[in-house]
């Protein structure tokens, strides 16, 4: 048993986390889990056989750099699933030490940050011809703010961070003045910002999670509507489904051929209720928080991903089924909540639709509570912690503003 092949899956309190624990547990691959929290999801996973607590890559970047080194150095790791926001972005900085232990999949640093950065990603889609919604970038015009003002002609934009997760930083506009004041406030607290047309409700919200080789040669791809969202105004998805958009499916991959990019993304777009077109959000170069959707249709992208590092061969998937729901219940819970009755009675699919042979959940197992039990755990452990419950509950002041 000590012989078997060891992984070692960081950020085991991300829902991500889980279905990579699971991929590995399945194929015979002995789990270890990291996480900066003690009770979480990952930990109690049947399949997770050790578990270490870490300093936070988030709050304490250099100590998780040193712990990350020293962990590997000192044990056999066959590779490193680098997982999170925060510690997906901590591990592209010291890859080529990593690599000196264990194997490891994400493209080199300066491509990684590209991506991770929202501006280099907007002119990098520019480049690819993906469509994006109209984009001003202060920085690089010679006048500054003043000169990307003169060429607004419509009305709102967002003022958002070139860096964040969520929905932190980004700022309604519905005036000139209005940016004045508030585009030096968010540089300052959030760093390099740009303006973006704002694109109104009414198109459906998609994700891309993407597989490629070193030659871009697409391996396996899926995208998914977000059906329901906490907080519903806009927000992380809480009920996605496997939609029929090859067109979207090809724009992610000309982002990948431009990046030319090794491994996974993800990537958010939206449809444009004015022109119909599917714009270009954001890229995040790494496993999102509904990850678990690729899997639950047969899309394995973590042992895919395994065999692609140790060099072995992997049959691509070009096709996958439709119409198939990922739920997470506890968001699903707050949405239902929050929102007014002719939404929760006249949503698609039924929010009362529980068990079905089409709906896959992101944390509850039938054969294995653990997981669900250690995020209650987690959240009952964020009472404490006042910082992370307002952030679990998206009251933090990072959320959105609306300025008139």
């Amino acid at each position: 048993m000590a012989n078997r092949p060891t992984v070692f899956i960081m950020e085991a309190q991300g829902k991500a986390a889980l279905p990579a624990i699971e991929s590995m547990g399945r194929a015979g691959i002995r789990v270890a889990a990291g996480s900066e929290r003690r009770f979480n999801s990952g930990f109690y996973s049947r399949y997770t056989r050790e578990r270490y607590v870490y300093p936070s890559p988030r709050h304490r970047p250099d100590e998780f750099k040193q712990w990350l080194l020293n962990y590997l150095s000192r044990h056999k790791i066959e590779m490193l699933f680098a997982l999170g926001h925060y510690g997906a972005l901590v591990a592209s900085e010291i890859q080529d030490e990593i690599r000196r232990h264990t194997l490891l999949m994400i493209p080199d640093a300066a491509t990684f940050r590209a991506a991770y950065d929202k501006i280099p990603t907007m002119k990098t889609a520019l480049a690819a011809g993906v469509p994006i919604p109209e984009s001003w970038f202060p920085a690089d015009h010679a006048d500054g703010l003043e000169g990307v003002l003169g060429q607004i002609k419509s009305w709102p934009v967002l003022i958002k961070p070139s860096v964040g997760v969520g929905a932190r930083g980004i700022t309604w506009c519905h005036d000139a003045d209005s940016v004045r004041r508030l585009y030096p406030s968010i540089v300052a607290e959030h760093g390099e910002s740009y303006l973006q047309d704002f694109v109104p409700p009414g198109g459906m919200q998609y994700k891309v999670d993407m597989l490629v080789d070193d030659r871009q040669t697409r391996l396996a791809g899926i995208v998914y509507g977000k059906t329901r969202m906490y907080p519903p105004e806009g927000g992380s998805s809480v009920l996605n489904y496997s939609a029929d958009r090859p067109d979207i499916l090809d724009l992610a991959h000309r982002m990948l051929v431009q990046y030319k990019w090794t491994g996974f993304c993800d990537f958010d777009f939206v449809d444009d209720p004015r022109d119909h077109v599917a714009k270009l959000m954001e890229i995040n170069p790494r496993f999102p928080e509904c990850f678990n959707i690729g899997p639950s249709v047969g899309i394995d992208f973590p042992l895919m991903m395994y065999r692609m590092a140790h060099g072995q061969g992997v049959q691509p998937i070009t096709d996958y089924p439709k119409s198939r729901f990922l739920r997470f219940l506890p968001g699903d819970l707050m949405w239902f909540l929050r929102v007014g009755n002719d939404q929760r009675f006249g949503t698609w699919p039924s929010w009362f639709r529980f068990v079905a042979d089409d709906t896959a959940y992101q944390l509850l197992r039938a054969k294995d509570p653990g997981p669900i039990m250690g995020y209650f755990l987690e959240n009952l452990s964020a009472l404490f912690d006042p910082r992370l419950l307002a952030e679990r509950l998206r009251l933090s002041s990072g959320s959105k503003t609306n300025s008139r």
